[in-house]
């Protein structure tokens, strides 16, 4: 004869496959990451090279001033492509089942209520 255990248990006790699971798939995510930061970082230090030497052969303020608004637009869309990725990556964690539920933010149902009619302690 089998007792029944004192406490009962729930299915995530009985094996440790399924935060496993998750580590695996979110390892793979911060990995994919970490390879498009790294990636981003060496195009960031070539640019970065090639501006300078754009500059160093720079005859006048407006071509500096061309250069510089040049690398500034690349920069952009490069933290653009970095954040995308990051989103994407988050969305796919997300949707995996790993993290709960985004918060959203509320919407706002009117104007906020006159300082008079919030309850709660006079100040």
């Amino acid at each position: 004869m089998q007792r029944p255990p004192a406490l009962p248990l729930g299915p995530a006790v009985f094996g440790v496959g399924t935060p496993l699971r998750r580590f695996g798939i979110a390892s793979r995510a911060a990995q994919t990451l970490g390879i498009e930061y790294l990636d981003s970082f060496k195009k960031a230090l070539d640019d970065l090279g090639a501006t300078w030497a754009a500059l160093a052969t720079a005859r006048g303020p407006a071509e500096i001033l061309t250069v510089q608004t040049a690398y500034l637009h690349r920069a952009g869309a490069r933290a653009a492509a970095r954040s995308a990725a990051a989103g994407d990556a988050m969305l796919g964690l997300t949707t995996l089942g790993l993290t709960g539920a985004l918060p959203r933010p509320q919407a706002a149902s009117g104007p906020a209520p006159a300082a008079a009619t919030c309850p709660g302690p006079a100040r």
